[in-house]
């Protein structure tokens, strides 16, 4: 299993790179237990994670993990991978979609359990809220490109913004147009690259040139002239013609499909399943009867790779049917439930006591007082250009808090206590047969599963005052034996 790590440590004169250094030996020792081969360490220096915006590590990780690169991101604690939950439940589910897990080295059960339980139900409504919020401020940008203006953000090489516009880069222009000739007509891509870092040319960031840039080139139908965004058409001088865009794009190697990703969704408790006697996660495996009859188990992962360990092989239905029946048990009944969503909204009103809209709101009410008093001040003093433009000064400021509240009201979306309800209790109409269903059960409820040969124990997303084990999270014991179901 290939699996990258994100380390993060905020501004502040006490916080340096031994941070960075401290998170990613953690995460890199909890990768080695688990067999997990760490392929890239993505590192935020001196970002708050109070907002996506500015941490460049993390969003290319993102990006990274729907291009398939990996399986699993490993971070030290939750609040690395970020302290607004609105923004962590869009990020996990960019990374559920692409089939990536995201992994804890230092929390068994992630702080808060109620918190998580939170953040998976703002997950499952993301999708709404960030429809909304894509149609409200993407509202400004449709008019700017029906205009043909440009609307931000880097521009392919060969093309610059002039005047707002996208026109095509005399200087660097030619090069681009290179590259695609010398694709077509075989030329290694080390010399491909060799070729744009001898004229200087860099990519957005100021990054030298990499076989990876240059196949984001080859791909990129902007070189057609087409800067199409928001359903509005834009077009622009091309620089290469269709012919040799299209002749190009034959010459890519065929993609692979990625089995390892196709192995996690066939193991629905993979990454939340643990050895109970050497803590190791537990890794999908699967073999063949001579009467060829398919058989798969969830193993140690220190077993799979030659180690000793007294787990047996779990089969894998077995284990995913029990910790779904108990869940279901547990979980879906009204008391349950109604103490899930109690937790939640306890959560959230936490979490709103920072919330930057409170303040945003007490700075308009400043602002309109402000207003008011220069107001009546002109009418002592008519016709002071003083006064005049101390007000519109202080109007421009209203209207730019106004624009900003709007914002932070749609990054923070408050949930009633009805929207949860209707989410949490809609699992109770779910078919136990659907593997979608299964999934959302396992990612909603469930924090991990410890196996051992004679039980399993379930630990849930719920805080539980009494709970025996030190994460504090209510769990389940469940007897059994895994020897006497291997075939």
């Amino acid at each position: 299993m290939v699996g990258v790590i994100y380390a993060r440590y905020s501004a502040g004169p006490r916080q340096t790179d031994q941070s960075i250094e401290g998170q990613v030996a953690e995460c890199t020792e909890y990768a080695e237990r688990n067999g997990i081969d760490i392929a890239e360490v993505y590192a935020d220096r001196h970002v708050s994670g109070k907002r996506v915006d500015g941490r460049w590590e993390f969003q290319r990780m993102l990006k990274d993990a729907q291009a398939h690169k990996f399986q699993v991101v490993i971070v030290w604690k939750i609040d690395r991978f970020g302290r607004n939950r609105e923004d962590i439940a869009i990020a996990k589910m960019t990374l559920r979609r692409a089939g990536v897990k995201l992994m804890y080295a230092a929390e068994s059960v992630p702080e808060g359990p109620e918190g998580i339980m939170l953040e998976t139900v703002l997950e499952g409504l993301a999708e709404f809220y960030s429809a909304e919020l894509r149609q409200k401020i993407t509202r400004g940008l449709r008019e700017n490109m029906k205009k043909g203006l440009t609307v931000g953000g880097p521009l392919p090489i060969g093309y610059k913004s002039e005047n707002h516009r996208v026109v095509v880069d005399p200087e660097t222009a030619p090069l681009a147009r290179e590259v695609f000739e010398r694709y077509d007509r075989g030329e290694k891509m080390q010399d491909i690259v060799a070729f744009l870092n001898d004229h200087n040319v860099h990519g957005a960031r100021g990054a030298k040139a990499t076989p990876a840039l240059v196949y984001r080139m080859l791909r990129n139908p902007r070189y057609l002239g087409i800067f199409d965004q928001y359903d509005i058409e834009l077009r622009v001088e091309p620089i290469i013609s269709e012919e040799l865009f299209e002749s190009v794009a034959m010459k890519f190697p065929k993609k692979r499909q990625n089995a390892a990703n196709k192995a996690l969704d066939d193991y629905k408790l993979s990454c939340k399943c643990f050895c109970g006697y050497c803590g190791a996660m537990l890794v999908g495996e699967c073999g063949r009867s001579k009467s060829g009859v398919v058989y798969r188990y969830y193993k140690c992962a220190v077993k799979k790779r030659g180690g000793r360990c007294e787990l047996a092989t779990v089969p894998r239905d077995l284990l995913e049917k029990t910790v779904l029946d108990a869940t279901v048990e547990d979980m879906l009944n009204k008391e349950t439930l109604e103490e899930i969503i109690d937790g939640a909204m306890e959560v959230q009103a936490n979490d709103e006591k920072d919330d930057p809209v409170a303040l945003l709101q007490k700075q308009l009410e400043q602002n309109r007082r402000k207003r008011n008093n220069l107001i009546l001040s002109m009418e002592n003093c008519p016709g002071s250009p003083t006064i005049a433009n101390r007000l519109s000064e202080l109007e421009k400021e209203a209207s730019e808090l106004e624009k900003e509240l709007v914002r932070e009201k749609l990054r923070q979306p408050h949930l009633s206590r009805e929207i949860l309800s209707e989410w949490l209790y809609s699992f109770k109409k779910g078919n136990k047969s659907d593997p979608e269903y299964v999934a959302r059960i396992f990612d909603t409820f469930v924090a991990k599963v410890a196996v051992f040969n004679d039980k399993i124990v379930i630990y849930y997303n719920i805080t539980d005052k009494e709970s025996p084990v030190p994460e504090g999270v209510r769990i389940r014991t469940i007897w059994w034996s895994i020897r006497d179901s291997n075939p």
